[in-house]
């Protein structure tokens, strides 16, 4: 079962499926014993089946195109100073990186690779019919929707304070700092995701292949998701929302706004630094791994330690008016339960 899950994750990595399909062979995965019992071997639907059609669709995909020939160019393009409240961003290959800077303007750096063109002034021009960036009625829009067109962009853009953000990219690396918005969606199908400095109302941000990282981030509600990779976030929340498949989850509050957080993993640990100043009500949950609390003077309120089975229930720190609601859970690793970190 363990080779079949790394397998899934291999691939993934590699590309050769989509984080949908990783998602649904890692599903498979847990539910073929018990399909496999129940029904007949002619009419099993199995493993096997599931990493033949997803191979099939690679084949299929437009994502062949871009193995071979490339010619690769550099671009800058910079957008007058206008009213800006939205940022839209949609990448089919590459990666993204964007900051604020100290000017009133939009600069975008470009550095290409175009699949199929014989020459750097033919890669030139194909660029240049494939992206668009745009300022607009209040709203940047960033779009480079061809796949033969792989793209690394740094977007510099004044620092005001923005409405939306929303980054979607289907394989590259998305790297943001340094801004504030109220609502920021950010998603990658194939890639890491690096967060630093910024501060909004919410902020959901999800990978298929590759680990999260936010530091000195201040937001109402945080949400991240990924099927394969760490996840790693410290900073000022009040509600945070994390899951991923297979990584370990770590979470450092830098403040007593938080008030509610929801950590799980399939395979791997939990490491939770609690907000100060707050009475604290846990649940704690591991199947094979241990949970430990290292608040001094807890009360247990139910301690199970079945060898399949570590659930721990428990209060801390009565003398605070204000609650933080903490439930984490792994099915293979340690979930520990931190006073407030010093950084």
């Amino acid at each position: 079962m363990t080779e079949e899950r790394m397998k899934i994750l291999k691939m993934i990595e590699e590309g050769k499926i989509t984080a949908d399909e990783g998602a649904k062979l890692l599903e498979a995965v847990e539910r073929k014993p018990e399909e496999d019992k129940e029904k007949p071997a002619s009419k099993r639907y199995g493993l096997r089946n599931f990493f033949d059609d997803a191979v099939e669709k690679v084949k299929k995909s437009d994502f062949d195109m871009v193995f071979g020939e490339y010619q690769s160019f550099s671009e800058e393009a910079v957008l007058e100073a206008g009213e800006m409240n939205d940022i839209d961003v949609w990448i089919a290959n590459g990666s993204l990186v964007l900051r604020s800077w100290d000017q009133d303007y939009v600069k975008a750096v470009f550095d290409g690779r175009v699949y199929g063109a014989e020459s750097e002034q033919q890669a030139k021009d194909r660029f240049q019919e494939d992206v668009n960036l745009t300022l607009k009625a209040g709203l940047l829009r960033l779009s480079s929707p061809v796949k033969k067109t792989k793209v690394k962009v740094e977007l510099y853009v004044p620092p005001v304070h923005l409405s939306f953000i929303k980054a979607k990219l289907s394989n590259g690396e998305l790297e943001i700092e340094e801004l504030k918005a109220d609502q920021l969606q950010l998603k990658t199908s194939n890639g890491p995701v690096k967060l630093k400095e910024l501060i909004g109302r919410s902020c959901k941000v999800e990978t298929g292949n590759g680990s999260i990282t936010a530091a000195s981030v201040n937001f109402e509600e945080w949400e991240a998701d990924t099927i394969n990779g760490t996840v790693s976030l410290v900073g000022d929340l009040g509600k945070s929302d994390i899951s991923t498949v297979s990584g370990q989850i770590k979470v450092d509050h830098l403040s007593n706004k938080a008030h509610t957080g929801f950590y799980k993993t399939t395979a791997g640990s939990i490491r939770v630094s609690i907000p100060n100043e707050r009475k604290i009500v846990g649940l704690l949950k591991s199947n094979i791994g241990n949970v430990y609390c290292e608040l001094e003077n807890y009360k247990i309120l139910k301690d199970k330690k079945d060898v399949m089975n570590k659930r721990l229930e428990f209060e801390a720190y009565e003398q605070y008016d204000q609650t933080y609601h903490i439930e984490a859970e792994t099915k293979t690793g340690p979930v520990t339960v931190t006073p407030p970190s010093i950084l």
